[in-house]
């Protein structure tokens, strides 16, 4: 079903007087005034114990975290570090924290702890997919087609759900999608994998025509594309 996943704030505001403790139900973390926050249900709390987070992710209170014991990454300002494993950058881009295989700009992406390398020979999966550098697929049902941008496989060959994501700062609309970010002009629309259409002012309609009006500092995601074959 088409949908609007999820809306984070970027722009936190402070509440000193929360504690987010280890193992909490948070809805991610980010980076303030070099401060750790734990982000629930709109408001932020000081974050004073290590906290885990689903995907085998551990953030700890200097804004360091490490994904399934692996080398540890510094969040910096305004990042938000989702508990569904996503990481959304003050340029409105975004993507998972896991491992991973993307397609970006036409160039199979293969990313472990954080570090992004270009496939350079035919990579195998444990599900018997296959993937070469120029983005040719072979699926485990015998199957094949040619990567789209933006499409994502964790490192076990199963797919990861796209999704694309707009964001409102210093006025400008930036909208993430199939993994390119496009600046939108104030009487630009673009339409979404989704059926979405977001215009340049910061509205947001759906595809059934319910509308939410993007605040500054607020980033939205939104289902990407749906891989056909």
């Amino acid at each position: 079903m088409n949908r609007i996943i999820c809306a984070f704030l970027l722009t936190v505001v402070c509440a000193p007087s929360l504690r987010a403790q280890t193992g909490s139900s948070v809805d991610g973390v980010t980076v303030t005034n070099n401060e750790v926050f734990g982000l629930r249900d709109g408001a932020s709390e000081v974050l004073t114990d290590n906290l885990k987070l689903p995907f085998d992710i551990e953030v700890a209170t200097n804004g360091t975290f490490t994904v399934a014991h692996g080398k540890s990454r510094q969040l910096v300002e305004g990042q938000v570090l989702r508990s569904d494993g996503w990481l959304l950058n003050p340029d409105g881009s975004t993507q998972p924290v896991f491992d991973h295989v993307a397609m970006q700009k036409g160039h199979v992406i293969v990313v472990r702890d954080g570090e992004a390398t270009t496939l350079t020979e035919p990579m195998r999966f444990p599900n018997n997919l296959s993937i070469t550098p120029d983005g040719s697929c072979s699926y485990p049902d015998g199957g094949s087609s040619r990567l789209a941008d933006g499409q994502l496989f964790h490192l076990d060959g199963t797919t990861i759900p796209a999704k694309d994501a707009v964001t409102l700062k210093n006025g400008q609309v930036m909208v993430q999608k199939d993994g390119t970010l496009i600046p939108l002009s104030p009487g630009q629309i673009i339409g979404m994998n989704d059926g979405t259409r977001v215009r340049g002012d910061g509205l947001i309609q759906k595809h059934d025509g319910t509308t939410t009006q993007l605040r500054e500092g607020q980033t939205i995601l939104i289902a990407g594309p749906v891989i056909k074959r």
